[in-house]
């Protein structure tokens, strides 16, 4: 299996405003993780809001649901805003439902 050097998300801030779309896709795997949280981290002070989009998932594991549900989290501690958005197949959703993660999608609460 050759391994992408495409990065798993763009970083898309909204025109005049604090606020900024996060866009995941492609393979989420914990090949991605590091990458992922550092951009995450890097962007958690210097916007005021955030949707999170997950677009064209191909796989996803549990620690990248995991490292989403922590910056959540850490956004609303910081009293930012945050909303997701999830574009995944049944099955993972499914999966994500089990695990305990029905909140990240769906609205469900």
């Amino acid at each position: 299996m050759v391994k992408s050097n495409k990065l798993p998300y763009r970083v898309t801030p909204i025109k005049d405003t604090n606020l900024v779309t996060i866009t995941l896709s492609g393979n989420l795997t914990l090949d991605s993780i590091n990458t992922i949280k550092l951009m995450l981290m890097q962007n958690l002070d210097k916007y005021q809001g955030f949707k999170l989009k997950l677009e064209d998932i191909e796989n996803i594991d549990l620690g990248i649901i995991q490292l989403l549900y922590s910056f959540k989290l850490s956004a609303e501690q910081k009293s930012k805003s945050i909303s997701l958005e999830f574009s995944l197949l049944e099955d993972h959703k499914q999966l994500l439902e089990h695990a305990g993660f029905a909140v990240l999608i769906n609205d469900k609460q």
